[in-house]
């Protein structure tokens, strides 16, 4: 390898790139536009729930059980009604998520909507919750029971989801942009003058990764400033291993995409295969929106095959967490077992020759 024809490409490669107003797009104004939908738009909290007391009597427990939940941190919008069929028909009809009911006797039921499973445990969960803290404040039980959240005590949703979308992120840099470059020239007719050169494949790969590798830095950096300063996620492990982590998932990403590039000669295929095989894998297998615990025993392995998996682990250990050495070495060392492997099957496929 000589440095000066490295040095060429990486600077042909550069000019190209900051000429593609497509890659400038997809590089930089798409990943802010996921990042602010992801952390603004998509949610998994429940807040505003539409509560109805179903009282069977207008006693003070009643009256009183209202102004609780009325009052409550789990953001509930309470109505009355004078009875349970009211409250039934309204629970049909979709006026309301869940019944409280206060019998004759006062006695307390809670009935919820269970159409959405996972709304239904949690609007379950936060209404236990309310009674609880309704009951003690009321009865004054001997012993209460305190309960602490680690790690996100504030039950923030969009404290795991912004690192996710962060793994999105370097995804959609580092395989869908990278998938098209040499396919791009295959179909231009360029890659025939850079054929004929005297340079190396591992050149040829040092060229195409350094410009990419750059731009995709520059998105991860972008990601970091947004998820503190507008949604003061929290950042608790190590800024340099949060950094060198992302660099290894994104030598990663760049090794799928010119994997791609060099196997497939048409741009269309590439996008739609690094689409396929890498964007929506990261989306639903990842782990940054569904917990991988409660999957199927089979989806769970396939998940683990996936390097974005380990980066979405690392991320939100370094986050939320903080500087757990063990996790987090395990996966910067799968991670990089997968560099290892990715940019040896590119630099491989990689042909000199146009036949």
């Amino acid at each position: 390898m000589k440095l000066i024809r490295v040095r060429a490409l990486i600077r042909k490669e550069t000019r190209q790139m900051l000429r593609d107003k497509s890659t400038l797009t997809l590089g930089v104004l798409l990943p802010m536009m996921l990042l602010l939908l992801f952390g603004f738009g998509l949610s998994v909290d429940v807040k505003g729930v539409h509560v109805t007391l179903a009282r069977d009597n207008s006693s003070p427990v009643a009256r009183d059980l209202y102004m609780n939940l009325k009052l409550s941190p789990y953001y509930f919008t309470p109505t009355i009604a004078d009875s349970w069929h009211d409250a039934e028909a309204m629970l049909r009809s979709g006026e309301t998520k869940a019944i409280v009911r206060v019998d004759k006797d006062d006695g307390i039921q809670i009935i919820v909507n269970g159409r959405d499973s996972n709304t239904a445990r949690i609007m379950l969960r936060y209404l236990e919750g309310a009674v609880s803290l309704w009951s003690s404040a009321t009865t004054q039980p001997l012993i209460t029971a305190e309960s602490r959240v680690w790690y996100n005590s504030a039950l923030e949703s969009r404290y795991f989801l912004v690192p996710g979308v962060t793994v999105l992120i370097m995804t959609l840099i580092g395989t869908l942009l990278t998938a098209l470059v040499m396919a791009r020239e295959w179909e231009r007719g360029t890659y025939e003058a850079l054929a004929a050169t005297p340079v190396s494949r591992f050149e040829i790969l040092i060229g195409k990764i350094v410009p990419y590798f750059a731009l995709g830095m520059v998105g991860l950096s972008l990601c970091l400033a947004t998820s503190a300063w507008v949604f003061d996620v929290p950042m608790r492990g190590s800024l340099a291993l949060i950094t060198a982590g992302s660099a290894i998932y994104l030598l990663v990403s760049l090794g799928i995409g010119l994997f791609i590039s060099a196997v497939v000669k048409k741009q269309f295929k590439a996008g739609q295969i690094a689409l396929i095989f890498s964007l929506l894998p990261t989306m639903m297998l990842s782990g940054f929106v569904f917990d991988l615990r409660s999957v199927p025993v089979v989806a769970y392995y396939i998940a683990h095959a996936l390097p974005a998996t380990w980066y979405v682990d690392m991320l939100q250990t370094l986050f939320l967490v903080g500087n757990i050495w063990l996790p987090t070495v395990r996966d910067m060392l799968v991670l990089s077992a997968f560099a290892v492997l990715l940019m040896g099957l590119a630099i491989s496929n990689i042909r000199k020759a146009l036949e």
